[in-house]
């Protein structure tokens, strides 16, 4: 605003010289030729108080437009935000419920428990449904952080989570239920990735 409020005087000015430069002027001035100049100083002044006034406009109009535009993305990034907590609150609350689940083998309790000892074991998944769900449902999970990379306020929800279930995600890569490559945003907060540790231990 300040560079066109210059550029506006200026040229008000190089007009106001030329306009005398070309009037061939001569002095002392006559009352005519008083009066024609202060029109002609006047025309000046209205014109370039129109233009500052324009130009004030123009400013003040971007400066709420992009005020408008920074509302919207904010209300953007927290409806995002919220949509994530919500997704969250899912994952855990159907992880949980399916952790919870008798399983098929009737020898051990829980899901958790028996997935827990197949991954220290070595054990495949024997087809288990519950442990077919519960690897969909980390994969889901991964691919939504996988989306939400960039975006700080949505991993600040999604990076407890991830962290918080990282042992059963390796527990699940561990049985082949799913692939390393799928689950790299839960597997990122384990100490060692499961293929290093049964490296190290042949």
């Amino acid at each position: 605003m300040r560079i066109a409020i210059v550029i506006v005087v200026l040229a008000t000015l190089a007009l106001g010289a030329s306009g005398i430069a070309v009037s061939d002027l001569s002095w002392p001035l006559s009352s005519d030729a008083l009066v024609s100049l202060g029109f002609f100083a006047l025309a000046l002044i209205v014109g370039m108080s129109v233009l500052l006034l324009l130009v004030a406009l123009v400013s003040h109009q971007g400066r709420q437009q992009r005020s408008l535009l920074e509302s919207l993305d904010a209300q953007r990034r927290q409806q995002r935000s919220l949509e994530t907590a919500q997704l969250m609150e899912h994952f855990v609350h159907q992880a949980e419920l399916l952790l919870e689940k008798d399983s098929l083998d009737p020898n051990k309790r829980s899901v958790q428990r028996c997935l827990a000892v197949d991954a220290l074991r070595g054990n495949t998944g024997r087809g288990d449904p519950n442990y077919h769900r519960l690897g969909r449902l980390f994969e889901w999970l991964a691919d939504e952080a996988d989306e939400a990379k960039g975006d700080g306020a949505r991993m600040r929800l999604i990076d407890p989570v991830l962290r918080q279930y990282a042992e059963i995600a390796e527990q699940l890569c561990r049985i082949g239920e799913v692939d390393e490559e799928r689950l790299v945003a839960f597997l990122r907060f384990q100490p060692q990735p499961p293929r290093l540790r049964e490296t190290e231990a042949q």
